[in-house]
């Protein structure tokens, strides 16, 4: 699986709720019977309640956690983090940001940088893909 695609995926599961949009200056937007959440920038470059840097953050542990995987278990792996991601509750996904933030902050400067080149090289890549589909 491409790692565009697998980014939107992280982002599109971990945005599943709204209860960090109000802290992160985000928009909250829910449904009644499950917690999605937009697809919107937030006010720090990010999507929905995670800031460009917890995305970042998402790709360094993704990466270290499938090194060494062939394809289709990197796929696998990545097929049962969305699961997860798309079953937490408000407070896990709370939880699970306060880390992301935690580890941010002991990355070297040189890491971060690696971590945001990675993660726009990605966006970039998805938003080319999604320009060069037909309409619908």
């Amino acid at each position: 699986m491409r790692i565009s695609g697998l980014i939107l995926c992280a982002a599109a599961s971990m945005l599943a709720t709204a209860a960090f949009a109000q802290s992160m200056g985000g928009s909250m937007s829910s449904s009644k019977t499950t917690n999605s959440m937009s697809m919107q920038t937030n006010a720090q470059g990010g999507v929905g309640i995670f800031s460009k840097q917890d995305m970042a953050m998402m790709i360094v542990d993704r990466d270290k956690a499938t090194m060494g995987m062939t394809d289709e278990q990197k796929a696998a792996a990545r097929k049962e983090e969305m699961a997860k991601d798309g079953a937490e509750t408000p407070d896990q996904r709370m939880a699970r940001k306060q880390r992301y933030d935690a580890e941010w902050a002991k990355l070297t400067p040189v890491e971060q940088s690696t971590a945001m080149d990675k993660l726009d090289a990605q966006m970039k890549a998805r938003a080319a893909a999604m320009s060069a589909q037909p309409a619908k």
